[in-house]
């Protein structure tokens, strides 16, 4: 009874182990694939899958920011050491020379991990690379920021950081609708060790903007030629259509955005909209202008320029030429500080700021940029005359370059003001997520309008504006040549800034352009250093658009 007992639990041990060897048999050899897939669920990680970011267009859907596909390298040390047998010696030394990595030592230290990120392969090397991919080795689609244009639209466009998202420009301004979702998710792991991904991240939206990069080229062409010939600290250009459209902008020396962890922060921020200056000359449209629209001035009065000089409070306020009697237009048209002043002092305060306030001076124009600058505007209060009268010629006041765009915006429409904008719509899979929609006041009569027109066109014809003449075209602009504050007091003897904007055509607007030139050395006038630069700008501009000329115009 205890040898058949005996013999039959031998029987079962025996039965017992053929049983496991045949089931080892089966997993290992048999019926491997299933079992390296069960394994594989045993231990899913997670990993960050980046979503496309949106692209940014110009006008006419030429590309300024898009992704390319990157290729993150990865191993799963714990299924490499457990199911790869082969000799991956080649691959290793890719892996070694190219990431500075010993692959080996790597797989070695954490074989019981599933992922261990090695690196972002070249693009060069991706076909390579995929082609000899081993087991227990996989490739994670990734994206990097990518700007064709770089230095000449850069201050606009903007850049990303290393988390994708948006640090500058247009990038930082409208990040929530470009950032793609990224998304942390549980991995699934194949048979042979690479990764798959059930849930796809989001894409972001697209831009299409308002500026045409080839105006803009060629902007970003003069400004560093002028930079260069004037041997000057910056330059400044804004080309705006009368709906507050930017065509272009850009100042000098700017940035390459590809590589923006190369340059200072004074090439990075955008002059256009948060560098502060005293504007000069060009300020008069608010001193003309607040002298029609108020009746304080017909447009048909003769004042007396005192000969060049006139002490006032105090203070000697000075004209580049010793002038008389001059007419209304002609103040402007030959720039003088003196009569200027006193159309100022006549108008008083209260009318002066009204308007200047009108123009939306001492506040943000709104544009849809980052880092706007308010600007500074003396208290209305506490206002001396002296004050008042040096405000009417742009001394005393901190303007923006896009603040002064924003006020001739206001003539070349025929007297409202508008927020200057440069994203024209938002779309993602062919949906208009926001499109820019308009808003104006009207801040000065159609009278006005012509009459300041009429006056601009004079500065070209025979005032200090004649270098941004051209033949066959009216154009309507004002000069401002401005002494620069010293940090010891007082106006620096040999820093100044030279400005000129222009409306073209001025009889039938579709153009501002502003170029604003500071410190340069030499002939430092704005009709010398800066309206040669719009005449240049006016001239491709007609030739783009083929703006008809009048013929009335002669240079």
């Amino acid at each position: 009874m205890k040898k058949t007992r005996f013999n039959f639990l031998f029987f079962l041990i025996i039965a017992g182990f053929f049983l496991v060897a045949f089931k080892a048999f089966l997993v290992q050899i048999a019926d491997n694939k299933n079992y390296r897939l069960a394994y594989a669920k045993c231990v899913e990680p997670l990993i960050d899958i980046q979503g496309k970011r949106g692209y940014i267009y110009d006008c006419n859907n030429k590309t300024l920011a898009l992704d390319i596909p990157t290729y993150q390298l990865f191993v799963d040390p714990k299924f490499y050491t457990e199911y790869n047998k082969t000799d991956d010696k080649n691959f290793f030394n890719y892996i070694n020379s190219n990431f500075q990595l010993n692959i080996k030592n790597i797989i070695e230290q954490n074989k019981n991990t599933r992922y261990f990120n090695i690196g972002t392969i070249k693009p060069k090397d991706f076909e390579w690379v995929r082609a000899n991919l081993p087991k227990g080795f996989g490739l994670i689609k990734n994206y990097s920021r990518f700007y064709p244009y770089a230095n000449n639209v850069s201050q606009v466009v903007g850049f990303c950081g290393n988390s994708k998202h948006g640090l500058e420009g247009l990038e930082k301004e409208y990040d929530i609708f470009l950032s793609g979702q990224n998304i942390k998710q549980k991995a699934k792991i194949t048979p042979y060790g690479n990764f798959e991904f059930l849930k796809k991240p989001l894409d972001g939206a697209n831009l299409h903007l308002t500026i045409n990069v080839d105006i803009q080229n060629y902007l970003h062409f003069l400004l560093k030629e002028t930079l260069k010939e004037r041997q000057a600290k910056m330059v400044i250009g804004i080309i705006a259509k009368p709906d507050g459209a930017i065509v272009a902008l850009d100042s000098v020396p700017s940035y390459d955005n590809n590589k923006f962890y190369d340059y200072s922060y004074a090439n990075i921020r955008n002059n256009s909209i948060n560098y502060l200056f005293e504007p000069g000359s060009i300020f008069k449209i608010v001193t003309m202008s607040s002298a029609l629209d108020s009746n304080t001035f017909t447009g048909n009065e003769t004042l007396f320029c005192e000969n060049g000089k006139w002490k006032f409070s105090g203070h000697v306020i000075s004209d580049v030429e010793k002038n008389g009697d001059l007419p209304f237009d002609k103040v402007f048209a030959y720039s003088s500080n003196i009569c200027s002043a006193k159309i100022a002092l006549k108008e008083n305060k209260e009318i002066f700021y009204k308007y200047l306030w009108a123009f939306g001076f001492g506040k943000k124009t709104g544009i849809d940029l980052p880092g706007e600058a308010d600007g500074l505007v003396k208290d209305y209060v506490n206002l001396k005359p002296f004050d008042l009268a040096t405000m009417a010629f742009g001394q005393g006041i901190g303007v923006s370059a896009i603040q002064i765009v924003r006020a001739y915006i206001a003539i070349a429409n025929g007297g409202y003001l508008v927020n200057p904008y440069i994203v024209n719509y938002i779309e993602k899979d062919k949906k208009i997520l926001y499109k820019h929609k308009e808003i104006k006041k009207q801040i000065l009569s159609p009278q006005t309008v012509e009459k300041v027109k009429q006056i601009l066109k004079l500065v070209v014809e025979e005032g200090t504006g004649t270098n941004a003449k051209i033949q066959y075209y009216a154009i309507g602009g004002k000069t401002g040549t401005a002494q620069v504050a010293s940090h010891k007091g007082g106006y620096s003897l040999n820093d100044y800034t030279g400005s000129f904007v222009g409306i073209f055509p001025i009889d039938n607007p579709q153009f501002v352009i502003l170029v604003t030139v500071f410190d340069p050395k030499g002939v430092n006038y704005g009709g010398e250093v800066a309206a040669p630069v719009v005449a240049k700008l006016v001239s491709m501009l007609a030739a783009y658009y083929k703006i008809e000329g009048s013929g009335n115009v002669i240079r």
